[in-house]
């Protein structure tokens, strides 16, 4: 409800309601016939469709990642070379085009270019199965089995549809020689839990910062040591750690950069995706203005 006595301009609308619909499909189905007037987490298949029915599309800046994990304990990702191997063999590009909305981009670190500390310099791996294909040869590891972690009954703003994702990576793996076992659980009642114990040996995981820090990204990822991903290098712990404790600005962003370097040539995982998540409104809406942590004020929104 809109405070009346509120001290300074008044917001626009007399209430907002806020409506609980946990099914994509669904919420769009609302909006189509005016049981609501906009949602939020469009499914990237229905923003062309939404669009030429007239309803508005905003996007999110991009302040998320979408990654592929491993779990370094659970051989053989403890071997560099079969870590690489995975990275040029997966064809970010392709899945990205494929499966994701209009300004979405391919991922080369663990943090977007909106935060400070994203660095130009992180080595990189486009994609390349016949490197893929050498690098397992030159890794000496014969047994290339593989179990790969997916979530079910879930859309996440860098996930949208896990099993898509799941299924075009096991075909890229599968092309230069692993040998894939599905392994999949509900997200809320299994998936997290298996990922955080560190049960799960590869895994599709990804994360949407709560504020503009680098420490809220790689810090929470790497900075300490976690059994999810399942190794010890006290250089990427240390180099974190310098940098979240260090006052200057530039001085960390510099720190950060280093430290973004260091991580893509350890290989902890393999990000792929940057995503501007949708929104979408009915013609009426204005003056919604898209934040990157979906703070959003509806002070200034009006239905015309």
């Amino acid at each position: 409800m809109r405070n009346d006595s509120y001290w300074g301009d008044k917001a626009l609308l007399d209430k907002v309601i806020f409506k609980p619909i946990a099914d994509g499909p669904a919420r769009r189905t609302a909006l189509e016939t005016g049981e609501i007037q906009g949602y939020d987490l469009v499914d990237p298949a229905d923003t062309q469709a939404l669009t030429d029915a007239g309803f508005q599309l905003l996007l999110r800046p991009a302040f998320n990642v979408g990654y592929v994990g491993f779990n370094q304990a659970k051989p053989p990702l403890d071997n560099a070379k079969i870590r690489e191997a995975i990275a040029f063999a997966l064809n970010r590009e392709a899945l990205v085009t494929a499966k994701y909305p209009e300004g979405s981009q391919v991922a080369t670190q663990f943090q977007p270019p909106l935060v400070f500390g994203w660095s130009d310099q992180v080595p990189q791996y486009a994609y390349d199965p016949a490197k893929a294909k050498a690098l397992i040869a030159e890794s000496g590891v014969t047994d290339l089995n593989l179990e790969f972690y997916y979530p079910s009954d879930v859309s996440r703003p860098y996930m949208p549809d896990p099993t898509a994702n799941f299924e075009a990576f096991k075909a890229d793996l599968e092309a230069v020689g692993f040998t894939i076992t599905p392994k999949t659980a509900p997200w809320r009642s299994g998936y997290l839990d298996d990922v955080d114990a560190g049960n799960a040996q590869m895994y599709l995981l990804g994360w949407t910062g709560d504020y503009g820090d680098p420490d809220n990204f790689v810090g929470t990822f790497f900075r300490t040591k976690q059994p999810s991903w399942g190794f010890d290098n006290q250089e990427i712990f240390d180099a974190l750690t310098k940098a979240r404790d260090t006052a200057d600005l530039a001085a960390r962003t510099k720190l950060y950069e280093e430290a973004n370097v260091l991580i893509m040539k350890f290989l902890p995982g393999v990000p792929y995706v940057h995503t501007q998540p949708a929104l979408a409104f009915a013609k009426g809406v204005t003056g919604y203005v898209p934040s990157p942590v979906s703070l959003e004020s509806f002070a200034t929104v009006s239905l015309g």
